[in-house]
């Protein structure tokens, strides 16, 4: 759940995300991006399977579109993350501190990204 004073961190957290991976090499196993439809509020874009179990797991589900679209590319990001770096309990740890400005429950949303997005890096 993003708050509205985070929501500014999150937007930033994604831009410095998009950034790591802009500079770092691209993850050959990459998770899923369809949006095979539905959505969890209302007016929203459609969503996959895939975002629909992050949204649920993260308690991102009853958000606004904005706020849930901001999250679905926040935790899309971490798997890039960790698919570039290692999904070690370390890593996941580490990502999920750098989340603590952006994000009320940041071990919760780590964790969901990757049940949602990379599964691969669930012990």
């Amino acid at each position: 759940m993003l708050s509205t004073t985070r929501t500014l961190t999150a937007v930033l957290a994604i831009a410095a995300a998009a950034t790591l991976s802009v500079t770092t090499p691209t993850a050959s196993a990459a998770p899923a991006t369809g949006s095979a439809g539905g959505s969890s509020a209302p007016g929203c874009a459609p969503r996959s399977d895939a975002d629909h179990v992050f949204l649920y797991e993260s308690h991102f589900d009853e958000e606004p579109c904005d706020v849930q679209d901001a999250a679905i590319q926040l935790a899309r990001a971490d798997c890039d993350w960790l698919d570039v770096y290692g999904g070690s309990a370390s890593n996941r740890i580490a990502l999920a501190e750098s989340h603590e400005d952006a994000v009320d429950y940041p071990y919760i949303f780590v964790h969901a990204a990757i049940t949602a997005y990379c599964p691969h890096h669930e012990y």
